[in-house]
């Protein structure tokens, strides 16, 4: 087995650093930028294993995207509420916030799509959500267990149909069908509104969600169970800077705190989603 030795440090630390960026906020903003009415560029973007089968897959629906890892940027010429590719099929790998955000943005669509994942994804649940979408008008055939992926898709507005503007769902398996939900929700001319059936009805990546939305013009209205997102919203495009992953950032703040030094993390404020 292989040995690290670790040096004891006899000094303040003082340090400024650059630490990778949210997952969670990498994905969301992948998705908002695609529905955003126009070019998006994004920078500090984690790129890893979710990220790079969410971009995979928008490319596979037709998005013409720039991407640069060296200077951790991605440039995404949003559609506003069409998707490019009326019929294509995409892998969302084991990512869970591909699986569930992509699924239901192709699930109000006027297209139909295959999507494929793998098999950790396959045992995911995601039921809940497809009840929802299903019950807004998108039809759903499971190509192996029902209620999971991998799944045939038909979009809500396929053939000219208008998807329902309200829907019922649970969250207590995942806070991600509600995120889903919510960020799609600009694709929809009569606006949503949504209702929490479950006893949890928020949590602390819903309000990522809902602030994110906010910083890309698009307002949420969240009373106890109720969040309703009025018709007039859309997503506006934009330079956006995907904040740091805090979890990381810790290291270094703990390290300056325990010596005496200062540690600087940039991008790092006090008014940051996380």
């Amino acid at each position: 087995m292989s040995q690290y030795k670790v040096k004891t440090v006899h000094h303040p630390l003082n340090c400024t650093v650059e630490v990778p960026g949210s997952k969670s906020i990498t994905n969301r903003a992948l998705l908002m930028a695609a529905l955003s009415d126009g070019e998006c560029t994004l920078h500090s973007v984690l790129f890893s294993d979710d990220s790079r089968h969410f971009l995979t897959s928008l490319i596979a629906l037709g998005y013409v995207i720039e991407v640069n890892e060296v200077d951790k940027y991605v440039l995404i010429h949003g559609k506003g509420r069409q998707i490019p590719k009326k019929e294509a099929a995409i892998d969302v790998g084991s990512a869970g916030t591909a699986a569930r955000f992509l699924t239901a943005m192709l699930a109000l669509s006027d297209g139909a799509y295959t999507i494929q994942a793998s098999e950790q994804m396959k045992k995911r649940p995601m039921l809940p959500l497809f009840e929802a979408l299903t019950s807004m008008g998108a039809e759903f055939t499971f190509l192996e267990k029902p209620g999971h992926l991998p799944v045939q898709v038909k979009g809500a507005a396929f053939g000219g149909k208008k998807p329902a503007d309200k829907v019922q769902v649970d969250i207590s398996e995942s806070t991600q069908f509600l995120s889903a939900l919510l960020m799609v929700a600009p694709m929809l001319e009569n606006g949503l509104k949504i209702h929490i059936t479950s006893r949890k009805t928020d949590g602390s990546y819903i309000r990522i969600t809902t602030k994110m939305m906010h910083q890309f013009g698009c307002n949420v209205v969240h009373e106890g169970s109720l969040y309703a997102i009025a018709p007039a919203e859309r997503y506006m495009p934009g330079t956006y800077q995907i904040e740091p992953d805090v979890s990381a950032a810790c290291y270094f703040y703990g390290a300056a705190a325990i010596t005496g030094g200062k540690a600087i993390v940039k991008n790092v404020h006090m008014d940051n989603t996380q």
